[in-house]
């Protein structure tokens, strides 16, 4: 029969791994969303009636959010296999990576 203190813990484990599972499956619809919105940005900017220069530097600019995107996605599959202490620490990072790649998408598609 397990102790009332196992029982507590295995809450808190099983707290923590919930907690840990839904900010991975939320960030993962975000990234799958984000693909999404790429494919139409970077369309957007093929289609444009723009020079060819301010497109290939918006196609950089997209490059650069797919490579963030990758980022963010390495670090959720870190996440997924960390210890209960240090996925709050890699989850700090996904949010570092995920505000960069908000501001610069808005930034690409203000301008498209």
């Amino acid at each position: 029969m397990k102790s009332a203190e196992d029982k507590t813990e295995n809450n808190v484990e099983n707290k923590i791994l919930n907690e840990r599972d839904k900010y991975v499956e939320k960030r993962k619809i975000q990234i799958d969303k984000l693909n999404t919105d790429l494919e139409e940005l970077d369309a957007k900017i093929t289609a444009a009636d723009a020079d060819a220069e301010a497109k290939r530097i918006h196609k950089e600019a997209v490059a650069d959010l797919r490579q963030k995107r990758d980022d963010a996605r390495a670090k959720l599959a870190e996440i997924q296999s960390a210890g209960d202490e240090r996925w709050e620490d890699l989850k700090d990072g996904v949010e570092k990576i995920w505000t960069g790649i908000k501001d610069g998408f808005g930034n690409v598609k203000a301008k498209f």
